[in-house]
């Protein structure tokens, strides 16, 4: 039986796909914090670098270009949020590093959760699970969009 749309966690799924020690290293249960994921294509890649944040998380966030900080398998990557833009996102030069670091790819996800930001300003912090292009194709059928104007965005 196929999991609904209101109930679809992928995270959960693609752990049960995944082995154990990977699991113990890389992945985490959320921690009921707000969060997205993105499949990622060639426009979050190669020569455009561009991550942007869907509308409901955006809203959560300052409408100001402000520091931010991705922790991901151990390590931290500042970043420039730019949120006094149409569209809220990483600023490119810096997503880039991230992107490169961890050898990202077309078909790869990310899963960000927000542990830090609110309207009011400050940091924004972001951790992030990537989960390699073996995720699984029938999470990937079941996403509407799944594109850097529609994020999929699971709640």
């Amino acid at each position: 039986m196929d999991p609904s749309p209101s109930n679809f966690d992928p995270l959960k799924t693609y752990q049960s796909t995944i082995p154990k020690t990977q699991e113990d290293d890389e992945f985490w249960p959320l921690s009921g914090k707000p969060y997205f994921y993105v499949v990622l294509n060639k426009l979050h890649l190669a020569t455009r670098f561009q991550m942007t944040f869907p509308r409901r998380l955006s809203e959560k966030l300052p409408a100001a270009m402000v520091s931010a900080k991705i922790v991901c398998r151990g390590k931290v990557w500042d970043l420039v949020y730019i949120g006094d833009q149409g569209t809220k996102k990483f600023e490119n030069q810096t997503w880039e590093k991230f992107v490169i670091d961890n050898n990202l790819a077309v078909g790869d996800v990310c899963l960000f959760e927000l542990m830090e930001g609110s309207v009011n300003g400050g940091i924004v912090k972001l951790k992030v699970q990537i989960l390699r292009d073996n995720f699984p194709s029938e999470l990937v059928e079941k996403a509407e969009g799944h594109n850097m104007n529609n994020p999929i965005d699971i709640e």
